[in-house]
């Protein structure tokens, strides 16, 4: 190496661009990833897509958090990107909680054990009055828009076999169709939009924890 060079100004300005120019990328490549890992974790495949994601999620089982159905609250939030058709938006949530097996008042019980809960469409159709009071500001133009937040509780059902919110528990599909997530534990929460073929895409698949309420 030419020490001599090194020391001489013409070495020291060349060393301080070439630390200059080095700066400057590592920069741009951290900006670059502050502004794209959003898309990564919640399943964006292009700009076109919508950003939802995850405000709240609070709740419990019934007897063993004693929690009520009504108090199982999930929070979601349309975080940017172009409005949907809540038609076209669906709502898949899996974990350990509990559901009425048979219907209130008709005989039945409480059962325990993998809930799967699917919303076939987020729109105020076959649920319950409580759910358009709780979004009616959402529910209003059919659309669910940037900034705008949807409120899913376990008690959204109809409580009939025409509800559009389904609840399992272990494979048995004879619920009421509510739901409590067991507090304390994670559940897998996948929202859903039809493309333009009619085929369900992705657009954010998240583990949360259910805080107890």
């Amino acid at each position: 190496m030419n020490v001599s060079f090194l020391k001489s100004d013409k070495g020291i300005s060349s060393l301080t661009s070439v630390l200059l120019i080095l700066a400057l990328t590592v920069l741009a490549a951290g900006f670059l990833f502050f502004y794209i890992s959003p898309m990564f974790e919640f399943g964006i495949s292009d700009s076109s897509s919508p950003i939802i994601r995850v405000e709240s999620f609070s709740g419990g089982s019934r007897y063993a958090d004693s929690t009520r159905f009504q108090d199982n609250i999930l929070v979601l939030r349309h975080a940017g990107g172009p409005p949907i058709l809540l038609e076209s938006v669906s709502v898949q949530l899996v974990g350990k909680g509990n559901a009425y097996k048979g219907f209130p008042g008709s005989g039945g019980e409480m059962i325990f054990g993998d809930v799967c809960v699917s919303y076939e469409h987020l729109a105020a159709d076959k649920k319950n009055s409580q759910y358009q009071k709780n979004n009616a500001g959402t529910l209003m133009d059919g659309y669910w828009s940037s900034g705008e937040i949807l409120i899913l509780t376990g008690n959204d059902s109809y409580n009939t076999t025409h509800s559009s919110v389904l609840t399992s528990v272990d494979n048995e599909t004879a619920t009421s169709n509510n739901y409590g997530f067991s507090a304390n534990t994670d559940v897998e929460i996948i929202v859903f939009r039809l493309d333009q073929n009619g085929s369900k895409q992705i657009i954010m698949k998240k583990t949360q924890k259910v805080l107890k309420k």
